[in-house]
Formats: C-alpha cells, sequence, structure tokens
C-alpha cells in the first residue's frame, strides 16, 4: 500500500508529509499500519461525510490522506472537528512516522 499523508495548523503551523510504502516499512510497523487502515475502514467513509464546513478553530489541523491498494485509490480531507474517532489510531501513527521521516532528511 503507497500512502500521502500531511498534516498542517496548530498553534505553531507545523507542517508535516509522509509519503512511503508498507512494503518498505519494517514489517511489524507495516503490520501495525495495514492493520489500522483496516480498522478504521478508510475505504468505506465519504469525503461528504468528514468534509470540514467551515476552517475550524484556529489552531486546527487540517490533514490529507491519500491511500493506494489493490488498484484503489482514497482520498479524504478532513481538520481536527471532522475526523473521524476510528480514523485516530491511524493519524497518530501516520504523524509518528511524518516525524521520523523528517528527522532522516
Amino acid at each position: 500500500m503507497h500512502i500521502e499523508f500531511e498534516t498542517s495548523g496548530g498553534y505553531a503551523n507545523i507542517n508535516l508529509a509522509y509519503r512511503g510504502d508498507t512494503d518498505k516499512l519494517p514489517p511489524e510497523v507495516a503490520g501495525k499500519l495495514l492493520r489500522l487502515v483496516e480498522s478504521s475502514r478508510v475505504f468505506e467513509l465519504q469525503q461528504s461525510e468528514i468534509a470540514p464546513s467551515t476552517a475550524g478553530p484556529p489552531d486546527a489541523f487540517v490533514y490529507k490522506l491519500t491511500l493506494y491498494a489493490g488498484g484503489q485509490k482514497k482520498s479524504l480531507s478532513f481538520n481536527d472537528a471532522t475526523v473521524p474517532d476510528q480514523l485516530k489510531p491511524l493519524l497518530e501513527l501516520l504523524q509518528e512516522l511524518a516525524w521520523e521521516q523528517l528527522r532522516k532528511d
């Protein structure tokens, strides 16, 4: 699975991005990531269900997530106010991976 993740905002206007493939991650991290994608049911979510209707509070984070798996592509945009609870564990892991990738660059 190929993943593209971006987040920005907060009081410090933090910009983070992660781009990667599960087949290039350590097996335990890839397994956890795939389990979180499955348990979040991200491929079943509709953009209209989670689209921000307003910019949200000034300290809100904005997220963009695109997943490519098995010929499927899923792209979603949302913010702290509209993120579904089932996506939060996946977002936490993707943020950790983004910080790791940033430290390596």
